[in-house]
């Protein structure tokens, strides 16, 4: 989390067949509902729960994810928990020692889980300037996504400026409707060219038809390459 972005991934705010305007009603909405509920009955905390986990179950795009309805806006409008005992913006949250326990994970796994590419620094001084100009799901997507941000750690990306990939990149995955997660690590080996990581990101993308967006992502690899090479 950034003083302008953050990155709700983990909570499953990708895991919603919406566009993006439709996901930040959604966001605002928790955030409303939750901010206007009495939270110092613990059943108006379940039930604020039940209500809107009822609402995002038709909307999940894969089952095996979970969508917490406690992802809500908090300060700057960035996302985050709306059970955080530190970082809600409910002014009864004090009421609770542990207020995570009322989620579906509950305190214990909210707390202690990190985040697979933070935790393992995968993110480049490039990705950051990048997010410096990014909006909040254009960010987050791509901050979760850690099999990109290790196999960029080991392609040769100098001479590269990697900001309008990383433009193209988010665009393609908010119009395919992609779902980033930093949970699972699937891939037990990550791309190790430029090539290989368009392929890869492709057919994440587009598996039924991914040659158009490897043309696309390579496009755009190559074009700033030439761009830099040239200045």
């Amino acid at each position: 989390m950034g003083d302008k972005v953050s990155c709700s991934a983990c909570c499953g705010l990708f895991n919603l067949k919406m566009t993006d305007a439709e996901r930040t009603v959604w966001v605002q909405k928790n955030t409303d509902t939750f901010l206007t509920t009495d939270i110092s009955k613990a059943e108006n905390i379940v039930a604020y729960r039940k209500e809107r986990e009822a609402k995002t179950l038709p909307l999940r795009s894969r089952d095996d994810i979970y969508v917490c309805p406690f992802v809500g806006f908090v300060k700057n409008q960035r996302t985050g928990c709306l059970l955080h005992p530190q970082g809600s913006p409910h002014p009864q949250i004090g009421l609770w020692d542990h207020p995570q326990n009322f989620s579906f994970y509950g305190e214990g796994i909210c707390l202690v889980y990190d985040c697979l590419a933070k935790e393992r620094r995968a993110h480049s001084a490039g990705f950051f300037r990048w997010a410096e100009g990014a909006s909040l799901f254009a960010y987050g997507r791509l901050a979760s996504d850690h099999t990109l941000h290790r196999a960029l750690a080991h392609i040769d990306t100098s001479g590269v400026n990697l900001v309008a990939f990383f433009d193209t990149l988010a665009n393609l995955y908010a119009r395919h409707n992609v779902v980033t997660t930093s949970f699972e690590d699937i891939e037990k080996q990550v791309p190790g060219t430029a090539e290989e990581l368009c392929r890869f990101l492709a057919m994440r993308i587009a598996p039924e038809n991914p040659a158009q967006i490897i043309a696309d992502l390579s496009s755009v690899w190559r074009s700033q390459t030439e761009d830099k090479s040239a200045s």
